[in-house]
């Protein structure tokens, strides 16, 4: 049963809820005004630098209706369209400086708006409104980071598709000459050797620069959609093929996992990072066992893959999730699947890891998040 000092808070929070609600349109109006004389740039429309922020106020009143907190309420509102906004200061050439500015503003023109309304009466809500503030800050900027490093990988991705289409167009002439030579030559074992030579260097030329592609496209485009999906929907597929290259090389594959448990992930990506990483094993193992076996926790699930390849070393292990970087077992390979895995995952909240024995075998996990109750 709910106590007198948190129905005493409820009231307040509906207090400051409604009238947030009634003078919206004076506090978007005053706070729209401050933000503009402080930026002071002709290529900024009001519409642009106004954004989101109705949209927040209106939610920010239901959230504080709902939330045990002032900052529980901020933040959850803010959520919903903290991402929209962060894009557009990005877009803008906001620093986060000024974005948190923006806050700092909102923040007194709601208090001064409350005090004339009668509502911001005494120093416990005075501090409600710096805890709804505080937890819009925080989302906001955790937004803006996201969508500034989306945009710079976003370039830096555009700027590589450039170089690298530069760059084939002479390879693929060269790749040409070279199977005509070898055509239209009559060709000594020494010659032989050397356009083998040539021609392998070749296509490992232009095998990197399709790996450098692959590794921008996927460094810029994934923006992750979660659904609640259950596990066996991810994982049996690249279980199934899996099995089949372990049986063609005579491994076993083992697996325990209830088909059941449900995460909160992109589906495609999750089940791409996993694939890489199941595929990894099999590919590493020469002989002996890959087993995959599933941990259900609080907030999470664990996907352990475990296989009984040469093992790697603790600078190995360093390296492993970078693009380009491969243990050094002599198999053929770019070295990106794992860093295609590790971007799959972090994207949407998740995580991979390795360890291993040095000797013997390795031991990758890969953390999905469930949805939240």
């Amino acid at each position: 049963m709910p106590t007198r000092r948190g129905d005493r808070g409820k009231r307040r929070r509906d207090a400051l809820a409604d009238a947030i609600l009634r003078r919206l349109d004076d506090i978007d109006q005053q706070w729209l005004d401050r933000v503009a004389a402080s930026v002071q740039r002709d290529d900024v429309t009001p519409s642009e630098l106004r954004d989101a922020m109705p949209a927040y106020l209106s939610r920010l009143a239901g959230g504080l209706r709902r939330a045990d907190t002032a900052q529980a309420g901020g933040t959850s509102s803010w959520k919903e369209v903290a991402r929209e906004h962060a894009e557009t200061r990005v877009r803008l050439g906001f620093d986060i400086d000024q974005l948190v500015e923006e806050f700092i503003v909102l923040r007194q023109v709601i208090f001064r708006v409350l005090v004339e309304d009668g509502v911001l009466v005494d120093v416990d809500q005075a501090s409600s409104i710096a805890e709804l503030i505080e937890g819009a800050i925080a989302a906001a900027v955790k937004s803006y980071v996201e969508s500034r490093d989306f945009e710079l990988r976003k370039q830096s991705a555009e700027n590589i598709g450039f170089l690298t289409h530069e760059l084939r167009n002479p390879l693929t002439t060269a790749m040409l000459g070279a199977t005509r030579l070898r055509q239209t030559l009559v060709l000594s074992p020494e010659q032989t050797r050397m356009f083998d030579l040539v021609e392998r260097n070749q296509r490992r030329l232009a095998e990197l620069i399709d790996g450098v592609l692959l590794v921008e496209r996927n460094a810029h485009a994934m923006r992750p959609k979660r659904e609640s999906v259950a596990l066996s929907a991810l994982i049996d597929e690249p279980i199934a093929a899996a099995k089949v290259n372990a049986e063609a090389k005579g491994i076993h594959l083992e697996t325990h996992f209830d088909p059941d448990l449900v995460v909160q992930v992109d589906p495609e990506l999750a089940t791409s990072a996993f694939e890489n990483v199941v595929m990894n094993a099999i590919k590493y193992t020469d002989e002996g066992d890959v087993h995959v076996d599933v941990e259900d926790g609080p907030s999470e699930v664990i996907v352990h893959v475990r296989d009984s390849c040469a093992g790697l070393s603790p600078e190995e292990l360093r390296t492993i999730f970078e693009p380009f970087r491969r243990g050094h077992h002599g198999k053929a390979g770019s070295g990106l699947g794992l860093a295609i895995a590790r971007r799959a995952l972090e994207s949407q909240g998740g995580s991979i890891h390795a360890e291993s024995g040095g000797g013997h075998g390795c031991h990758f996990w890969l953390t999905l998040p469930k949805p939240r109750s």
